[in-house]
């Protein structure tokens, strides 16, 4: 269900698969605040192969980014597909996160 990827920098991108409802969203929230914990400052969340997310997911993403907002980091979304970007569009969330179609761009908008 998630891979992470960490650099050198700690950018950590956590590669996603699969709907994000219900308990995945619980998995997902303790994925996020692992790397949290682990010092991870900037945070890729890499919705590819997410074909659905819901309400909650959506929160867990807010909750991230304010967090990381407040302390100094950065938490950037890459690559959703047709449905999750609509919802992302419809909820006005395109105006506070940052939305890429790269793993390059989103690395880049953390310099």
């Amino acid at each position: 269900m998630f891979q992470i990827t960490t650099d050198v920098l700690n950018t950590a991108i956590v590669h996603v698969q699969g709907k994000i409802i219900g308990g995945i969203v619980d998995q997902l929230q303790d994925e996020i605040e692992q790397q949290l914990q682990n010092g991870n400052n900037k945070l890729i969340i890499d919705l590819t192969d997410v074909p659905l997310l819901d309400s909650t997911a959506l929160g867990v993403i807010i909750l991230a980014f304010q967090v990381l907002q407040r302390s100094g980091g950065k938490l950037v979304l890459l690559n959703p597909q047709k449905a999750v970007t609509s919802i992302l569009e419809v909820t006005r969330l395109t105006s506070i996160l940052e939305v890429y179609e790269t793993e390059e761009a989103a690395y880049n908008a953390f310099e």
